[in-house]
């Protein structure tokens, strides 16, 4: 059994992401922004060293699983509220228009991101 570093739910040992807080498990909480701060006395300058940070991304559209090709405002909360507790958030929406057999189609597009 572990317990979430930010809101110390507990969790099974193979969770990833907390299901209260959405937290990636075993996440350090943030630092002071000075740790890992080198000075140069020779240029005088300070430099700070920042970790690369990995992301993955999801495309949400009506074609998804959650609207069954047929888009709903109370479907795509529900879908963004259970990619929440995954970890994933918001971090664009468009509408595009998709050209079809005789006629074009608008679709609502949501882009998601999480760390890995």
């Amino acid at each position: 059994m572990k317990y979430c570093s930010q809101c110390n739910t507990a969790l099974s040992d193979d969770t990833r992401f907390c299901q209260v807080c959405g937290s990636r498990v075993g996440e350090v909480p943030a630092q002071n922004p000075t740790q890992g701060m080198q000075f140069d006395f020779n240029t005088n300058t300070a430099t700070a060293s920042v970790p690369k940070q990995c992301y993955e991304y999801k495309v949400l559209t009506q074609k998804d699983k959650w609207f069954s090709g047929k888009f709903d405002p109370a479907n795509l909360e529900m879908a963004i509220n259970a990619y929440a507790k995954q970890g994933w958030r918001v971090i664009g929406c468009a509408t595009a228009d998709i050209p079809g057999f005789g006629a074009t189609r608008q679709e609502f597009i949501t882009l998601l991101e999480r760390e890995k």
